[in-house]
Order: structure tokens, then sequence, then C-alpha cells
């Protein structure tokens, strides 16, 4: 039975540089994500094969129906699920309004505790697995006007540990990568034309003490590493800050 990764927010970014990286070692890729296009586009980089999983995080009867379809096929042993679907707003405390807190809350936390509640009992059965979730350092050391998403990765911190004590009886290792500033399509700054993106790139760089801001790809080989169960084989409840050393300034 062929190894296989789940990997949500997968059409892009992140997600999409971790679905390239695990298919170039041997996984088959489930992609979920939302632009069915987009993950096409993925699907055909990805070298052990791929599986189109389109649906909206926020629309539970949609994922429901794709998480079964993943937990009922007989041809791959899904090894690994990575968490990495969200969204990013910037707010004041005045201007964070209920939907706003709603909205990240459903995507960035509730999403990612639904599909690993789908998958626990999963591994149990198979005598183990990982779970690697995509943070922030803004959930180890928040910023001003990103409050809601500060916390919502925050808890998940949290809840990747609580999950790492539950899961070590079952050989279930749950991990956390905490990006920095990443080149990803969740920041503005990622679509300006040449020019002006060259210019707030150069603003930020001196934020981190490695002079530059990240790669997707720089975040999806620490992913692969935490959630490979012959790499990172006695690793559980560890958060990888992967940031360039942001969180140390």
């Amino acid at each position: 039975m062929k190894k296989a990764v789940v990997i949500t927010g997968a059409s892009s970014g992140i997600g999409a540089a971790t679905a390239i990286e695990f298919g170039k070692n041997g996984y088959f890729t489930y992609l979920m994500g939302r632009n069915k296009e987009r993950l096409q586009g993925v699907a055909l980089k990805c070298r052990s094969g791929a599986s189109i999983m389109s649906c909206d995080m926020t629309d539970l009867p949609a994922l429901n129906k794709r998480l079964n379809e993943i937990l009922s096929t007989s041809i791959h042993r899904v090894e690994v699920l990575v968490n990495n679907a969200g969204i990013f707003d910037v707010h004041t405390t005045e201007t964070g309004t209920d939907e706003i807190w709603q909205k990240e809350f459903e995507v960035n936390l509730m999403g990612s505790v639904r599909v690993a509640r789908a998958f626990f009992p999963y591994f149990k059965q198979h005598g183990g697995g990982s779970i690697v979730n995509v943070s922030s350092t803004l959930g180890m050391k928040p910023s001003a006007n990103t409050g809601a998403y500060s916390a919502m990765k925050a808890a998940m911190i949290n809840w990747t540990q609580s999950m790492a004590l539950e899961g070590g009886p079952f050989n279930i290792r749950v991990n956390c990568v905490a990006p920095g500033i990443v080149d990803t399509p969740i920041h503005g700054f990622h679509s300006l034309e040449e020019s002006k993106k060259g210019e707030a790139l150069e603003k930020m760089k001196d934020l981190q003490p490695l002079g530059r801001i990240g790669t997707p790809q720089e975040i999806a080989r620490s992913i692969y590493f935490l959630g490979d169960n012959e790499l990172s084989s006695w690793t559980t409840g560890a958060v990888l800050a992967v940031d360039g050393g942001i969180n140390l300034k």
C-alpha cells in the first residue's frame, strides 16, 4: 500500500510547496483547497501522484464528504496530515469585528481541529501517524494589529502539544512549524509589481537576523522533516520556528 500525505491549503504558497516536497520523496498527495484549477496545477508537479479534494474548510458537509473519501480508500495509507489552510487579516482592536474573529477562528483553528479529529481514529487503527500543524511566529510573539490571527496561531501551538500528549501512547506524533514572513499569496506584497515588491522586501529584510524573508520551499522542507516518520521518529510536541530569526528581535 503506497504511503500518502493529506495537505490542506494546498493550492498555493506553503501548501503547494509542501505537496511538491512530499511528492519528491515518494508520497501520494491528497490536495485539499478551495481553488480546483490551482490544485490541478499543483497536482501536475507531484511526482508520486496526487488527488484533488476541492472544498471550503468552513463548508462542513463538503469537508466531511472529502475526508470520508480519503479515509475510506484502500489504495493508499495516509501516514501524514499537514494542517496548513489559513487566512490573514490586519485589524486593530477597534476594527476587529465579530465577523473577522469568527472567520479567523473557523479557518485558522477549527478547520484544522476538524480534520485532525477525523484522522485520529484512523491513525490509531493503523498503528500511528504524524500530524504537522502550520502555525506562525505571530503565535509565539504577536505584533500590533494582528490580534485574531495571532490568537488563533497561539491556540494552535497549545493544541499541538495537547494532541502530542494524547497521541503519544498510540504512536501518533504531533508537531508544529511556525513560519515567519514568507513570500506567499497570504501577504499583500506577494502580488505587487516587481519594482514595488522589491521595495517592500527591502524594507522587511532588517526584521530578520538572516536579512531576508523566507520562501515556501524552506518551510516545506521543515514540514517534511517533522512529518516523515523516519526522519523525525522521536520528535513530538515540537514547535519549530522557521523564520530567519525574527522571533529573536
